[in-house]
């Protein structure tokens, strides 16, 4: 089964399968069997790789806040109807769409060309932060206007990466 969410504020897609007494998770390329027991309503136990660890689970609204070892992750589901990514995308120009990272990384990948057609859901740009890459996608089917960036720039999440043209139907 496959779990689709916002992870302060990066789309990622988390696979869960049941094998034996534990579980296979998958997230991108990383793939490891992990042990997993309710302590309580709000704390499980996962062993993974040898390492056992204390995971607090809380809920606020549509939010679930994870605190592994002392650093606190917020969990949204995405919203499908909202015409826009969890990216900090900026419809701010009518018909232009500016595509931002949520969070300071670098670039390491960028996927498509200007004056490219581009679909939904479409890879724009690789952002690196806090060691994981995370994929910018297109929030609307358009065109690549402008690539404000190249592979190697830090970029935060103010200026824009690309703009993608949407269009209309």
């Amino acid at each position: 089964m496959e779990f689709e969410f916002i992870v302060d504020g990066f789309p990622a897609r988390i696979g869960l399968e049941k094998k034996g007494d534990g579980f296979v998770i998958r997230e991108g390329e990383s793939v490891f069997e992990a042990g997993i027991r309710t302590v309580a309503p709000d704390e499980i136990a996962v062993l993974a790789g040898g390492r056992r660890r204390r995971i607090f689970l809380a809920r606020r609204g549509d939010s679930i806040f994870v605190s592994v070892d002392g650093r606190t992750y917020t969990l949204e589901t995405p919203r499908p109807d909202s015409g826009r990514s969890a990216s900090g995308d900026d419809p701010s120009i009518e018909g232009i769409l500016r595509v931002k990272a949520p969070m300071p990384g670098k670039v390491i990948k960028i996927a498509v060309a200007e004056g490219e057609d581009v679909r939904k859901n479409q890879t724009l740009v690789i952002v690196e932060a806090m060691k994981m890459e995370n994929e910018i996608k297109s929030a609307a089917a358009g065109v690549v206007k402008k690539i404000h960036v190249a592979v190697g720039d830090l970029v935060d999440s103010q200026k824009p990466l690309v703009e993608v043209e949407t269009k209309t139907l």
